[in-house]
């Protein structure tokens, strides 16, 4: 149990641990899921969208929780907020298709036409918008 407390504790769950889950907001159960999988040890941890769905007011607990993750486990992230990527990841692989179009530094995708033609499509070369 002491265990238990302090992994919910790091997530700053610990006031919950007598709640049902459904009893808790949609962002205490994300970062509950985290808690879980960390509580098995892995080696790699594969996180599928860990913001999608959370309310904005709740996303900074969600990216202190990914901050805070052990450095010597590998993080596998399926994610779609852009700016969530960028303050986290080392190395971004940007899929289309099943196909890898970039694979990289963040600081570098933006700049990438193959990955501005396809998330951009006849916005990626303009030099305006109206």
């Amino acid at each position: 149990m002491a265990e238990v407390d302090d992994l919910l504790g790091k997530l700053g769950l610990a006031s919950l641990t007598h709640r049902k889950i459904n009893e808790i907001a949609y962002g205490q159960q994300r970062l509950l899921e985290i808690a879980v999988a960390l509580a098995l040890r892995p080696k790699v941890l594969l996180l599928d969208e860990p913001a999608a769905g959370v309310p904005q007011s709740d996303t900074g607990r969600i990216e202190q929780a990914l901050a805070d993750l052990p450095t010597d486990l590998a993080v596998l992230m399926i994610e779609h907020d852009v700016d969530l990527v960028f303050r986290f990841a080392k190395r971004v692989i940007v899929l289309t298709s099943g196909a890898i179009i970039f694979d990289g530094r963040p600081e570098d995708v933006t700049r990438d036409v193959r990955v501005r033609e396809a998330y951009l499509g006849s916005y990626a070369n303009a030099s305006h918008i109206a």
